[in-house]
């Protein structure tokens, strides 16, 4: 099996300052542009919409991932509908789905952290605690202007996260990406390293990576995807949430050996991935 990449994203990747794409040329992937139908491979890339990931892949059957299977990784009311119906337990903030015309749930609470299905983009970077019925509506105004009109909003109980340090748009809590290869929690990275280089209070305890590991393994469950990227963060008291899943081929990381470690597992070569304080193996679980 082969890595692959689209040679029509080295220049957004250039631009975005993401080196994923040289790291895979680094370990011999080829432009898909230039590979054989009959072969097998996994593409990495960028999200885009269903339709144009489609019509890249449908003359080469054995690429992976193929759309159906990103599908299930797009939007995050699918991702907790999914689990919620295949009984799923990891601990997870409680979640209001708010579509255009819907009035807000009478059970909602408040504070709030306010993002759309697809992005948890927030302008300027800054994280804004909704307070109140009157901020909730102004951030679901934002985000539909800045994304597009009808978009479903998420509105997720907040949590309390401790810092690990600061950059310019604020604090950055301990959050983990973990990476899963057919359904294996295989690596972790800390998810801001772009940054924060050395983030306070890491590494994780072996007892948090085993807790993250065994959240990541039963995310995995309903989903077909070879490779998935789950976000976890730690609050205040020290216990995890799941936060996000996505398709791990479109997903960032700034660990290099990690990705390096990562793709290679996917097509069954061996990286020599040495554990350091921001990234590395994940113990393995029954």
């Amino acid at each position: 099996m082969h890595l692959l990449y689209d040679r029509g994203d080295l220049d957004y990747a250039e631009r975005r300052g993401d080196l994923r794409l040289k790291w895979l040329q680094e370990l011999g992937a080829i432009a898909i542009q230039d590979f054989a139908a009959g072969d097998d491979g996994f593409l990495f890339g960028y999200q885009m919409p269903r339709d144009e990931f489609a019509t890249v892949v449908e003359k080469l059957p054995a690429v992976q991932d193929r759309p159906e299977d990103r599908d299930q990784l797009t939007r995050l009311e699918d991702i907790l509908s999914a689990l919620s119906d295949a009984k799923v337990d990891v601990a997870t903030p409680r979640t209001w789905i708010l579509g255009i015309d819907d009035p807000a749930p009478i059970d909602i609470t408040f504070p709030l952290f306010v993002r759309t299905s697809t992005s948890s983009w927030k302008r300027g970077g800054s994280i804004s605690k909704v307070r109140n019925f009157k901020q909730l509506e102004e951030e679901c105004e934002l985000l539909r202007r800045a994304f597009r009109w009808n978009a479903t909003i998420l509105a997720r109980e907040w949590l309390d996260l401790p810092s690990v340090g600061e950059w310019r748009y604020g604090s950055i809590p301990a959050e983990i990406r973990v990476w899963i290869v057919d359904h294996v929690p295989f690596a972790w990275s800390f998810h801001y390293l772009h940054a924060v280089p050395n983030p306070k209070t890491f590494p994780p305890s072996l007892a948090d990576l085993m807790c993250i590991a065994e959240y990541a393994k039963r995310i995995a469950m309903p989903f077909t995807s070879r490779l998935i990227a789950a976000d976890f963060v730690r609050n205040k008291n020290g216990s995890w949430y799941f936060l996000e899943a996505g398709p791990g081929a479109c997903s960032g990381t700034a660990h290099e050996s990690v990705f390096k470690a990562v793709a290679s597992k996917l097509v069954g070569r061996a990286f020599d991935l040495r554990s350091d304080k921001v990234g590395g193996l994940l113990p393995p679980i029954g």
